[in-house]
C-alpha cells in the first residue's frame, strides 16, 4: 500500500483510487510543488541579499572618509564621501527603515539569515515529501494504465 497523506489529514490508499482521481491529485501536487519551489527561490534571493548586506556592513567599518558612489536610482549614481558610519539605516520591512548602530545592523542581518535558512530547510523537507508523494502517485498511475490495457 502506498498511502498519500499530508499533515493533519487521513491517509488515502492510492490503489483504491481511479485513474481520474490519481490524475486530479497529481495536478494538485504539481501545483503545490511549483508553489513551494517558487517560495524557496524567493527565500534564496532574500538569503543572498542578507549575505551581501552583512558583508557591506563589515566593509563600512573601514569606509570612513572614503569616496563612494551613492545610488540615486537603480542606474544613476553620484559621487560621495562616507561620513559618520557609526549609525546606518536598516530596512526592517517593506520600505520601513530604522536607524541603528553598525554592530546592531550586522546582528540584524545575522538574525535574518538564521530565519531564512530555517525556512529554507522546512521548505526543502516539504518539497522532498511532495516529490515522494508524486513518485508514488506516478507509480500508481502507471500500474492503473497497465491494468487497463489488459
Amino acid at each position: 500500500m502506498n498511502p498519500l497523506s499530508t499533515e493533519g489529514s487521513k491517509e488515502i490508499p492510492l490503489e483504491n483510487l481511479t485513474l481520474e482521481q490519481l490524475s486530479y491529485i497529481g495536478k494538485q501536487l504539481e501545483q503545490e510543488i511549483a508553489s513551494y519551489s517558487s517560495y524557496y527561490t524567493s527565500l534564496k534571493v532574500a538569503l543572498n541579499k542578507f549575505l551581501d548586506n552583512k558583508e557591506y556592513v563589515k566593509d563600512l567599518t573601514t569606509a570612513k572618509d572614503k569616496d563612494i558612489l551613492v545610488p540615486i536610482t537603480s542606474s544613476l549614481y553620484v559621487p560621495g564621501k562616507c561620513g559618520d558610519i557609526s549609525n546606518v539605516m536598516v530596512e526592517i520591512g517593506t520600505n520601513y527603515f530604522v536607524e541603528t548602530k553598525l554592530d546592531n545592523a550586522e546582528k540584524f542581518c545575522e538574525r535574518k539569515l538564521v530565519m531564512i535558512k530555517a525556512s529554507m530547510e522546512k521548505i526543502d523537507e516539504i518539497l522532498k515529501t511532495k516529490s515522494n508523494h508524486m513518485n508514488a502517485l506516478n507509480h500508481n498511475i502507471i500500474m492503473k494504465q497497465n491494468e487497463a490495457k489488459k
